[in-house]
């Protein structure tokens, strides 16, 4: 495959790769995208009202399926993408997640979910490692960096929207079309795997290995990422931005129907949410023109921090006075989640420097892992002790994460690459 030729890109821009195959890499990314963020608000009412499967018990299945992937891959797929590649890493990650998707078709014990949703668990951690060396390969500057991690973070909102889409138009067409359309959407998903795996396959098959001597240094393993106080500072305060994500998705209803709020609020502000992130994107590239990545980072902390804790406003006011309050907390609560969307894995890319960039970016991912899995447990437990507990602690975290990244920012900040990592391919 030939070289990147794309010219310097004006701020704010989108930026696509202009590679040979460019058009196929886009391709496989929009699929992996999508497909992984319907799935993510699809899983628990497929179960429930596609399988007739108790809430609870798909939920434990599900949630013990990914948690054993997390444990025993999360850090050994950055491993395995330092090793073969990130094309190959992305391949077959995508090719174990068309393999097991139709499985959940036969899947009517907690075991058997708890199996697949391993294997999709699994896929997902692969894909991620593999992550931020795909778009290290075809954007060469940062800030084509920054646009093409901003595009597929807008791709992934757009997905969560999807799937949400899907169970409102899956419920209104059960009693028409009966089980065919809770039976679509995994073999769907199995079909855009496949398709999303081939096409990374030939692109990896297609490339070369881009090297220049002298400026990427060799990789040290996991001893140099856990030896890398920065880095480790750095995702520990993304910490608090993952949990701020969860707990919008998981205690935000549960609070507005605490309050009395209508029924209709917590999905109209669901809706704006996923509609706002990648409307957003364009702004918070144009936002962070010449700025500081780090620096970035803390104002998108400070934006959640005062987008949820504006949320202990709503107790003071009435159904109609919360409409355009609400509204205006979730556009600045979108506005952090995409300038934190567009610049997280430009930074962390920056720490890797690229040879390890699957391990980096295996041990960032962690955080998001960590997040889905005491999350929930955690924001429900702030929530019993009082209604107002989880948005102060949180409001807290996030100021602090906004300290630790302003000042990693003034001191020795990380220097981002404006070349691509390394593209290991497999030839062996």
């Amino acid at each position: 495959m030939s070289e990147d030729v794309a010219r310097p890109a004006r701020p704010g821009a989108v930026v696509r790769p202009r590679r040979a195959g460019s058009g196929a890499f886009m391709t496989a990314m929009v699929i992996d995208t999508l497909g992984a963020g319907v799935w993510v608000t699809f899983s628990l009412l497929y179960f429930t009202d596609g399988r007739g499967m108790e809430l609870s018990t798909a939920g434990a299945a599900l949630s013990t399926g990914s948690l054993t992937a997390l444990v025993l891959s999360g850090l050994a797929v950055g491993t395995f993408t330092d090793r073969f590649g990130p094309y190959p890493a992305a391949t077959l990650s995508c090719a174990i997640r068309a393999l097991v998707f139709p499985a959940y078709l036969w899947a009517d014990t907690p075991v058997a979910v708890a199996m697949i949703a391993f294997g999709v668990s699994l896929g997902d951690r692969l894909y991620w490692a593999a992550h931020g060396g795909l778009v290290a390969g075809v954007a060469r500057d940062e800030q084509a960096r920054r646009g093409m991690f901003a595009l597929l973070n807008s791709l992934r909102t757009l997905g969560f929207g999807l799937g949400a889409l899907a169970v409102a138009v899956g419920a209104a067409l059960e009693h028409r079309v009966g089980p065919v359309f809770w039976t679509m959407i995994p073999l769907l998903n199995a079909v855009g795997f496949a398709l999303s795996g081939y096409l990374f396959w030939r692109l990896g098959a297609r490339s070369v290995r881009v090297r220049e001597p002298g400026v990427v240094r060799g990789g040290r393993g996991y001893r140099g990422v856990f030896a890398d106080g920065r880095f480790l500072a750095f995702t520990g305060a993304t910490l608090a931005l993952t949990l701020a994500s969860v707990a919008f998705d998981s205690i935000l209803p549960i609070y507005l129907r605490w309050l009395g709020m209508p029924l209709w609020l917590p999905p109209v502000a669901y809706v704006l949410s996923c509609v706002a992130i990648p409307a957003f994107q364009p702004v918070a590239l144009w936002w962070g023109r010449r700025r500081d990545p780090m620096r970035l980072m803390a104002q998108a902390a400070a934006l959640l921090a005062v987008a949820l804790g504006g949320f202990l406003l709503l107790g003071g006011c009435g159904p109609s006075a919360a409409v355009p309050v609400m509204a205006v907390l979730i556009l600045l609560f979108s506005l952090g989640e995409a300038l934190f969307g567009a610049v997280a894995m430009v930074i962390v890319l920056g720490f890797a420097g690229g040879a390890d960039s699957g391990r980096y970016g295996a041990c960032y991912q962690l955080v998001w892992g960590v997040s889905a899995a005491i999350g929930p447990g955690l924001h429900t437990l702030l929530f019993a002790v009082s209604g107002a507990a989880p948005w102060v602690v949180l409001s807290i975290a996030l100021s602090g994460a906004a300290l630790v990244y302003e000042h990693l920012a003034r001191t020795a900040e990380p220097v981002v690459e404006d070349r691509p990592a390394r593209v290991d391919v497999a030839s062996r």
